[in-house]
């Protein structure tokens, strides 16, 4: 089972999360695709790197996997993705791609919401419930990288043995 890694991917402590549970998820013998590691749309020294390039270099990797593992972030690139791989899963092929699976670590999930405190002052971290239904809907939504390998491996033994 190929899974697609997609999140946050730009400052070096992203960097270094993604390039951490990808590490985590091969030694669970799980195929990664990491953009991170994509030296051919990463390397920001070359002048010829594009919007469109990046686009074509991840859809192939998108259309190779058969899950998107989406950290879950407000990040608009990671939600086309986890939507790209959604229609695969429920309009192309649903034998090969299996949907969206996501990640949610953010510590602001576990802080109670309070009534008395709105907008800034209400510490609880939002997600877009489109996103959250989405995710539900398809294979899941985790707070801990254990569920998560947890569910990934039961995927894996559930459609590949």
């Amino acid at each position: 089972m190929k899974i697609y890694l997609g999140g946050p991917m730009f400052s070096a402590a992203e960097v270094q999360y993604n390039l951490g549970l990808a590490s985590r998820m091969r030694t669970q013998l799980f195929e990664v695709y990491c953009p991170n590691e994509n030296w051919e749309i990463n390397d920001k020294t070359r002048t010829d790197l594009s919007g469109e390039r990046i686009y074509r270099a991840d859809i192939v990797q998108l259309e190779s996997s058969n899950v998107f593992l989406c950290q879950v972030a407000e990040d608009s690139g990671t939600m086309w993705e986890a939507g790209y791989m959604d229609c695969l899963a429920r309009h192309v092929d649903s034998k090969k791609y299996l949907g969206s699976i996501g990640l949610a670590t953010d510590i602001r999930l576990r802080t109670p919401p309070s009534t008395e405190k709105v907008g800034f002052d209400n510490q609880t971290f939002y997600i877009n419930q489109f996103v959250v239904g989405a995710l539900k809907l398809s294979l899941g939504i985790f707070q801990t990288e254990e569920a998560l390998l947890e569910r990934l491996s039961l995927l894996q033994m559930t459609h590949y043995g």
